[in-house]
């Protein structure tokens, strides 16, 4: 389960409605126990999909080291990501599995490790949110609590 407070999906809203018509990302700095996540903070980062960016994204390595570098720094660690579907619905998509890092290790499959958060935003006003893993390869709805 991912524990995320409201004030911080408020903030992925805001950071997916600032963005629109493209989508927004980042990471989701927190804790760990077990399978539960706590997050704690959001790392925004450039969506580097310029030419995509409005049905894609991609956090470059210089906001992934910055987000690892923060989690390091204040005793936490890189628990999930989060991303917007602009004008449609907060679903994982196939691209969204292929490149989420557990499936891009491939098999044999790792237990999930990121909780990853998609927005829906339609017409630049927030909509919905659904949180999802990957295990065995496939994406898994995850329950989210607020």
């Amino acid at each position: 389960m991912l524990n995320l407070p409201q004030a911080l999906l408020d903030a992925i809203y805001a950071h997916g409605e600032e963005t629109f018509p493209a989508e927004c990302c980042g990471c989701i700095l927190g804790t760990r126990d077990g399978d539960d996540r706590t997050a704690v903070s959001l790392v925004p980062a450039t969506n580097q999909r310029a030419a995509e960016r409005n049905d894609r994204y991609e956090i470059g390595p210089e906001d992934r080291k910055a987000a690892e570098d923060r989690a390091t720094a204040e005793g936490l660690a890189v628990v999930g990501f989060y991303h917007s579907h602009p004008d449609h619905d907060a679903y994982f998509s196939k691209t969204d599995l292929e490149n989420s890092e557990e499936y891009a290790w491939g098999e044999p499959w790792i237990p999930p490790t990121y909780a990853y958060v998609v927005v829906s935003i339609h017409g630049a006003k927030r909509s919905h949110s659904k949180t999802f893993l990957v295990k065995d390869g496939a994406a898994v709805e995850e329950s989210t609590e607020l």
